[in-house]
């Protein structure tokens, strides 16, 4: 290999490794291993729940497009109560946050692809869910909770 090759590498090598560290902090307290798994947690009420409200479908990437819906219909506004959250997300690049009354809740991490599904109590309020390193950029939206 030449000089010029092997110097080339390391620079790629160097850009890949900042790269990754600028999408893979945050300071969540979700853990994942990176691997595609179902996974059930309680969040908020802390009392274990009989059986849930509804069903809530979040998906995120692969582009910067992120969403919630409910019933195939975009979630604006729902009832307070015990859901069912099932995220897709379609790309390493991205999580999935929720965040609001009682909740904080990083469903997926960054360098994550597959499904998950956690189970939310969501009280009246704003909720806000949103790919952290992309957020500023307008990867976000809200839902309102009665």
């Amino acid at each position: 290999m030449s000089r010029k090759t092997i110097l080339l590498a390391a620079l790629l090598g160097a850009t890949l490794l900042l790269v990754a560290a600028a999408c893979g902090g945050g300071g969540s307290s979700s853990s994942s291993s990176g691997e595609p798994s179902t996974e059930a947690t309680t969040s908020g009420g802390g009392e274990n729940e009989m059986a849930s409200s509804g069903v809530l479908e979040g998906e995120v990437g692969p582009g910067f497009e992120i969403e919630v819906k409910q019933n195939g219909e975009d979630a604006e506004q729902v009832k307070a109560g015990p859901y069912t959250l099932q995220v897709e997300d379609k790309s390493d690049m991205h999580n999935f946050h929720l965040i609001g009354p009682g909740v904080d809740n990083t469903v997926t991490e960054v360098s994550f692809e597959g499904e998950k599904t956690v189970t939310v109590t969501l009280k009246k309020g704003t909720y806000t869910y949103q790919c952290d390193p992309h957020a500023s950029g307008g990867m976000k939206g809200t839902f309102q909770v009665t």
